[in-house]
């Protein structure tokens, strides 16, 4: 009975000291906050937001074709890892081409934002790199505090 006791306790700890369990996502709201609060401090005109938007839809295209490759990539492995052709050679084949989808999508990433960039002004540009720096702060905040929680 007293063993009883004792582990009902612990396991009732566990779940009230637990905070995953009432955690809840984040809806990225202060990414979307730091967009539109950049585009107001730009101030762009009429055509450059016409042309961002553009872009921004290209690139979006862009992504998904790429986000889709890389699902059916992922696919691919669990669907050799189920079989009985489960190779090294396979498995290496495939992981490098998910290596080379995301480097694609880094670039394609990377070549979007400088063609937002090419569209600013000189002082929109300033604005533009001060605002990235701040972000790209937040950004490694994040990664190490999700590195802690995983590591703990």
């Amino acid at each position: 009975m007293k063993n009883l006791v004792l582990v009902l306790s612990i396991l009732f700890a566990i779940a009230v000291l637990n905070p995953q369990i009432y955690s809840q996502k984040k809806d990225h709201s202060k990414s979307k906050e730091f967009r539109t609060n950049l585009k107001g401090q730009l101030n762009l005109s009429e055509e450059q937001e016409k042309k961002i938007e553009a872009l921004k839809l290209n690139n979006e295209e862009v992504m998904i074709k790429f986000k889709s490759d890389l699902e059916l990539k992922e696919f691919e492995i669990r669907k050799l890892k189920s079989s009985e052709k489960f190779s090294r050679s396979a498995m290496i084949n495939i992981t490098k081409e998910i290596s080379a989808i995301k480097n694609d999508m880094a670039l394609a990433r990377l070549n979007h934002q400088m063609d937002v960039y090419d569209l600013l002004d000189v002082s929109q540009r300033k604005i533009w790199l001060d605002k990235q720096e701040q972000f790209g702060h937040m950004k490694h905040k994040m990664k190490n505090k999700m590195r802690e929680r995983r590591d703990w």
